[in-house]
């Protein structure tokens, strides 16, 4: 059985959960109490958190951000790309977050949605962690990454096949592919 922690530092717990600065398993590692518990009583006190910036990483981390649109100087295709890649890698790494963490988070779900007088907020919860979800997720970041790849190239996909088909023709669009070869027949 788990040990009770009594001298819980609920003052201090409450101002950091208020000021919404860290997350709430954040909190919890620093006082040693679980999450759940911290969510527990601010349910039951009334706590309402202050709202999270979307962006959590520390500024060091942070890519800059994108350029505004400039229509005499547009963004290089390659630039842009590069931002997609960019974005791409940072979703597929939520999605392994989300992949390595979903015991946790599916009993975080059960404990969010346990006084529901219905079950549908908690399926609609559970159906977004589902493995068809993720793998739905993964396949649409494969092929965001894949566009991205096709665009970025300097001619686009089409151009570049259509270079290579001229180049093994010998510059001409119906130039001879090689010499016969003569093969033996039984």
């Amino acid at each position: 059985m788990a040990k009770r922690n009594s001298s819980i530092n609920w003052p201090a717990i409450e101002r950091e959960y208020l000021a919404g600065e860290c997350s709430i398993r954040e909190i919890a590692d620093r006082y040693e109490v679980s999450d759940t518990a911290i969510r527990k009583k601010a349910k039951a006190e009334g706590w309402k958190r202050a709202v999270r910036s979307a962006n959590r990483r520390e500024p060091d981390q942070a890519s800059p951000p994108p350029p505004p649109s400039d229509p005499e100087n547009p963004r290089e295709p390659t630039a842009i790309a590069d931002d997609g890649r960019n974005l791409v890698g940072r979703m597929l790494d939520e999605l392994d977050a989300v992949t390595s963490r979903r015991g946790e988070l599916e009993d975080m779900i059960v404990s969010a949605t346990e006084d529901d007088s219905d079950d549908s907020r908690r399926t609609a919860m559970m159906k977004a962690l589902s493995l068809p979800s993720r793998a739905n997720t993964m396949k649409t970041l494969a092929l965001a990454l894949k566009t991205l790849n096709e665009a970025s190239a300097p001619l686009g996909k089409k151009a570049a096949q259509q270079e290579k088909a001229k180049a093994i023709g010998g510059g001409s669009r119906f130039a001879a592919l090689g010499p016969p070869t003569l093969k033996a027949v039984k």
